[in-house]
């Protein structure tokens, strides 16, 4: 009697053990392949994303010494982007966009690199009082971009 329990609790045993085994392999190849779907970013969130990663190269470029040209594409298309939600860009947002884009075009128009910073450091600024009316999380990464 007390060998047939015995066998009869080694075969529940393993039969457990076999079952948690499959569902690891099939949860493992679950895993190796699947690949979470992000959310993509509104056309707004986008463009300053690209200008960010600009101001940290210009930022680096007169840091160095040295003057930086970059493109303005984006500042043409920030006015009529699509934000991520409706409420990120209200009546205020244009006159901030515009100030921005007079801010970048001191930035083209400088002819040193003491100008080009001054005229950097203007539009940081731009950039950070904007996001204190719309969208205040990059805040903290924007005021990374001064240049003392």
């Amino acid at each position: 009697m007390l060998n047939k329990l015995f066998f009869l609790a080694v075969a529940i045993s393993v039969s457990f053990y076999s079952c948690d085994t499959a569902e690891e392999s099939s949860s493992t190849v679950k895993k190796s392949t699947w690949s979470p779907k992000m959310d993509e970013p509104s056309e707004l969130a986008q463009i300053m994303r690209d200008l960010h990663e600009e101001g940290l190269q210009r930022k680096a470029s007169l840091e160095k010494g040295e003057l930086f040209s970059g493109s303005v594409d984006n500042l043409l298309k920030m006015i009529a982007a699509t934000p991520t939600e409706p409420h990120m860009k209200g009546p205020a947002f244009e006159p901030h966009a515009m100030a921005f884009n007079a801010s970048y075009g001191a930035i083209q128009s400088a002819s040193t690199v003491a100008q080009q910073i001054e005229a950097h450091n203007n539009l940081v600024k731009s950039c950070v009082a904007c996001h204190t009316n719309f969208c205040q999380g990059p805040i903290s990464r924007i005021e990374l971009l001064y240049i003392h």
